[in-house]
């Protein structure tokens, strides 16, 4: 993972200082209120929230969350004294992360957080924080938010020295309760529900949750088995059933962290889900890893293969050379899904010196039937303020491009053409460089803001 140059955050100081009011921790509950209940009781059923007059689509998903820790880069006025410093207080998980950019991208409550946090005073910090990160306080996102017992997991960032450190062991989400989220709780979450006219409902998974721990891995595994089932239920019910054949699409961020265990320890828990998904998200470092491992040379030596230059200028190498690997990789695990990859490149000569790096930013699908689909066209010149975040968001944009609108595109979901991914895509770009532009792991774009940016972009 790229990061700031050392002096990156010198002369944006002005917007990270107006973003560290936004990031400021929120107030600690009283010992009288840390063991009350503040938030909703968890897999309590609400009703339905409609969005410009209309029943819009869901999206649910589960994954852990942690409080995020950056040092305060305001440095106009000293700490209190030379044994202290400033440290900047948000939340941040890449689940989380993707239901917040889609509950302000007019998702509302539609986008729901499945998750386990504990008690206490740090446990409420974490809700709080998520809770005002949603444009209308986040009630009905959070619903499904299990407390309980235990610790909560944090990670520090340090941008200036390219740094991150997570402590998430003996988290309350590792060591949860895997029976919480049993067969029953995914039919009921999973299945209709309490609006029957909403046109989809969309499950999203990262592979960081399978590896934190056996526990989250069986509550992950539960979430795969139950959608397979459902899709598989109404597939047999015939053409009579086809609008409900489409009401479920899975998705899943492949997102691998070494830290938390190999690539092949991955690939082998997500391998046997192929089937069950509509769009498998890839980093460039997961084509290598999974070429390596599969022994697909397209991939395990793209780079080898094809000389990619430096800068935006290599940009047309890059996505030959990811082409070659997409097909190749689609062919290997027999069109079972479509695959999709961020790419960026970093260009220190348009960098301004004591400033955020620049990078050009598109993206590439290898549809199910073979089709790779590019946005280097159309691809964006970024500055980067924010390093973390970018992918969760470049997903929250592609999904609401599939399917966050009523159209010929969520219509036929998940068969969508080229061109439908395009655009979806295009929205995807768009959205990483508008959240890149803010600090913290949380995207607060707005749609009017989303959809100005990219008409103006595309010179509409």
């Amino acid at each position: 993972m790229a990061w700031f140059a050392a002096s990156a955050l010198s002369s944006a100081r002005a917007p990270l200082a107006a973003a560290a009011t936004a990031l400021a921790v929120a107030r600690f509950p009283s010992r009288s209120e840390h063991r009350q209940d503040h938030y909703p009781q968890p897999f309590a059923w609400k009703a339905p929230i409609r969005c410009d007059g209309h029943a819009g689509p869901r999206l649910t998903c589960l994954g852990e969350a942690m409080l995020r820790y950056i040092p305060d880069p305001d440095t106009s006025s000293a700490p209190p004294s030379r044994f202290t410093s400033r440290w900047l207080q948000s939340a941040g998980g890449a689940e989380l992360n993707l239901t917040v950019a889609l509950a302000n991208l007019g998702w509302g409550g539609r986008a729901r957080w499945i998750s386990v946090v504990p008690h206490g005073h740090i446990g409420e910090s974490l809700m709080k924080l998520a809770s005002a990160a949603y444009s209308d306080g986040g009630a009905e996102n959070l619903i499904l938010v299990r407390r309980a017992e235990g610790d909560l997991g944090i990670y520090h960032v340090w941008p200036l020295e390219g740094k991150v450190a997570f402590q998430r062991r003996n988290s309350t989400f590792g060591q949860m309760d895997p029976d919480w989220f049993d067969d029953a709780f995914w039919l009921r979450v999973l299945s209709e529900g309490p609006d029957s006219s909403a046109p989809l409902h969309v499950l999203h998974l990262t592979g960081i949750t399978p590896l934190i721990g056996p526990r989250p891995h069986k509550a992950w595994w539960r979430a795969l088995l139950i959608a397979r089932q459902l899709r598989r239920e109404a597939a047999e019910a015939g053409d009579e059933s086809s609008s409900k054949r489409q009401r479920l699409l899975v998705t899943l961020d492949l997102n691998h962290r070494p830290a938390l265990g190999t690539f092949e320890d991955l690939w082998v828990m997500v391998e046997p889900h192929l089937g069950t998904l509509d769009v498998l998200v890839f980093s460039i470092g997961d084509l290598l890893n999974l070429g390596a491992l599969l022994g697909i040379p397209e991939a395990a030596r793209m780079f080898e293969e094809t000389e990619v230059p430096p800068g935006i200028a290599g940009a047309p190498q890059l996505e030959a050379a990811v082409k070659r690997a997409l097909k190749a990789i689609q062919a290997r695990l027999d069109h079972k899904c479509n695959i999709a990859v961020c790419c960026k490149q970093r260009e220190p000569a348009l960098s301004v010196p004591g400033g955020p790096p620049v990078q050009l930013r598109f993206s590439m699908a290898c549809l199910k039937g073979g089709d790779v689909v590019s946005t280097l066209d159309t691809a964006i010149t970024q500055e980067v303020l924010e390093e973390i975040g970018g992918g969760d968001s470049w997903l929250s944009g592609c999904i609401d491009g599939l399917v966050g609108s009523p159209g010929p595109s969520q219509q036929v979901a998940p068969q969508w053409t080229p061109d439908m991914w395009r655009a979806a895509m295009r929205r995807g770009d768009m959205m990483a460089t508008l959240k890149q532009r803010q600090v913290g792991d949380f995207a607060h774009v707005q749609r009017t803001v989303l959809d100005e940016a990219l008409a103006q972009h595309l010179g509409k």
